[in-house]
């Protein structure tokens, strides 16, 4: 439960964040702002400054920020093309830095690099590390720990480790006879017997653990920053080759298999802080930059819908209807909304009730 308030803590703190870059810049351009809220409706307890509603709300994640969009001379509508899109972009921009930001420290202090592209794990040691271990299973059994390093495997003859794979072949090929593995705790090195389960149940290995090729990619504080920066940008490239395969398989297919919501990502950062603050972070990182990138995406409802809008009333010289407008975007919110439901119904099978 500890972990998953900070998971909640962590997540609303990068929604929150991104309001404060709206709410910064649209009180920085004249616009009104009516209501900034932590958390979502119903509203628990508010106050007024400065003739700004300050909430706090009945939903404990995220927060908001409203403004006044039309209708006054201090309205979002009554700006200039340019103030109206970086107000829309200032949100954006606090979960790129946020991103850039753990990624910087990460770097600096080392960074995990078993969920890194190869790439960057070229000539880093890495090792088999033990993370979760199921109930009852072999491991489990046997008295592994989580952290404990798989450096070999010992049956008739000694087996080096060296990748997941390896451990995953030889408890299959070993299955249902007692192996020795030859496990780094602390620092000491000590034989722990096993015997690997013969048919484990579907998506569960022959020992019983979740594994991680783990290795520390460090940098000096100098260099961090550039392997931040290069980071996010293959980040940025995997993640639009990862959209596109996305809508095909959404519009096509109608699969929404590699989509997760929010109680899903709720549950992969519990997870992550759960194998150690690096981890935690890493994740964190990568979700506040998908949030930008998400952001930025031309679909009305987001900040890049909105943004494409503006550029359209560029090109048009005079802006989109207001009532054009709303209907459109309410009509893309209710979409992903659906969406949104159908998601978290799968991510609450999978991650909850484990089918």
């Amino acid at each position: 439960m500890f972990y998953f308030f900070i998971s909640l803590f962590s997540l609303s703190a990068i929604i929150i964040l991104h309001e404060v870059g709206h709410f910064l810049l649209a009180r920085r351009s004249g616009v009104k702002i009516e209501e900034f809220g932590l958390g979502y409706p119903p509203r628990i307890f508010s106050f007024k400054k400065n003739d700004v509603v300050y909430s706090i709300n009945a939903i404990p994640f995220g927060g908001f920020v409203r403004i006044l969009e039309h209708n006054g001379p201090d309205s979002f509508s009554s700006k200039s093309l340019s103030k109206r899109s970086l107000i829309l972009l200032a949100g954006v921009i606090n979960n790129i830095l946020i991103a850039f930001l753990l990624f910087t420290i990460l770097f600096s202090v080392g960074m995990p690099t078993f969920a890194l592209p190869k790439s960057y794990k070229q000539d880093v040691p890495s090792m088999i590390t033990i993370r979760e271990i199921e109930k009852d299973s072999p491991a489990f059994l046997a008295g592994l720990e989580s952290g404990d390093v798989i450096l070999g495997i010992e049956h008739l003859d000694y087996y080096n480790v060296e990748t997941i794979e390896n451990v995953q072949n030889m408890t299959k090929e070993f299955q249902g006879q007692e192996i020795q593995l030859i496990i780094k705790r602390g620092v000491e090195n000590i034989k722990i017997g096993i015997i690997p389960r013969e048919s484990p149940p579907e998506g569960k290995g022959y020992l019983g653990v979740i594994l991680t090729d783990d290795g520390i990619l460090k940098y000096s504080l100098f260099e961090a920053p550039w392997q931040a920066i290069r980071f996010m940008g293959f980040i940025t490239q995997e993640t639009f080759t990862g959209l596109g395969r996305v809508f095909v398989n959404l519009f096509k297919h109608g699969n929404i298999e590699e989509l997760t919501g929010p109680v899903g990502i709720m549950a992969i950062t519990t997870r992550g802080f759960q194998w150690g603050w690096k981890y935690g972070l890493y994740i964190l990182g990568l979700i506040s930059y998908a949030f930008a990138i998400f952001n930025l995406l031309p679909i009305p409802a987001v900040d890049g819908g909105r943004i494409l809008f503006l550029m359209i009333e560029k090109i048009r010289r005079r802006p989109i209807a207001q009532r054009t407008e709303i209907i459109v975007n309410n009509i893309c919110f209710s979409l992903l909304i659906v969406l949104l439901f159908i998601i978290t119904i799968k991510d609450i099978n999978f991650f909850i009730l484990n089918r």
